[in-house]
């Protein structure tokens, strides 16, 4: 039997969002009335009218109707929450990465380093390119002992922390198409679009440029050759 090692959200974990979604839900719809009319109250609140309509419904089943669409939405909580979680399986050979309906897999022998860059494992190939990035709830000394064990080349920061340089536009240093994508990363950092920030990380990355990000300002290291 092959000797692996599996990351991602613990037994406890799986138990609170299990349990804690469709109750957190359900409590909610049981008051939804209550809540809805101390909503109201407030100034310029969200979806005013839709809590106004709620506040009107004089039917006793209510309350009944608000625990029944609580746990459906707490039940939806808990598929998202364990499809939103990254999980790793680790072996001597190779890790498999697995995000959403995304799973990727990378051999030892394309890896040059692994290291935390805040709250993302970050994962480089022999090149110095980046070929993996994800959030993670995995405390960074487990996520260490895991790779170290199996013998991963492990660092406890970016190797090449030093080749980064911060962008500004039409960057000399840069071609002409990495700037272009920098540029509309850089409005979709500030209008904190994450999904389309991401996309084009990863066409950058096509183009050998590899992001750190401050602050919502972008630092970039492009792979020469």
């Amino acid at each position: 039997m092959q000797n692996e090692t599996v990351l991602g959200l613990s037994k406890l974990d799986k138990a609170i969002i299990i349990i804690g979604g469709p109750l957190l839900g359900a409590i909610i719809g049981w008051f939804i009335q209550i809540i809805s009319s101390w909503l109201v109250k407030i100034p310029f609140v969200p979806f005013g009218p839709f809590f106004e309509w709620i506040v009107s419904w004089n039917s006793s089943w209510v309350s009944i109707i608000g625990v029944i669409v609580g746990l459906i939405a707490g039940i939806l909580f808990v598929f998202y929450a364990f499809s939103e979680s990254l999980k790793m399986t680790i072996t001597d050979q190779k890790v498999t990465m697995k995000r959403y309906d995304q799973e990727v897999t990378l051999q030892k022998r394309d890896i040059s380093a692994i290291y935390m860059d805040r709250k993302e494992i970050v994962v480089l190939g022999q090149k110095g390119e980046e070929l993996y990035r994800s959030q993670t709830d995995v405390k960074q000394p487990k996520i260490e002992a895991a790779f170290l064990e199996h013998r991963f080349p492990w660092k406890d920061q970016d190797p090449y922390q030093a080749d980064y340089q911060r962008w500004v536009p039409e960057h000399s240093d840069f071609p002409a198409s990495v700037n272009s994508l920098l540029l509309a990363r850089e409005k979709a950092l500030k209008e904190d679009d994450e999904k389309e920030a991401a996309i084009l990380r990863k066409d950058l990355a096509a183009e050998g440029a590899v992001i750190r990000d401050e602050d919502k300002r972008q630092y970039v290291r492009v792979i020469r050759g």
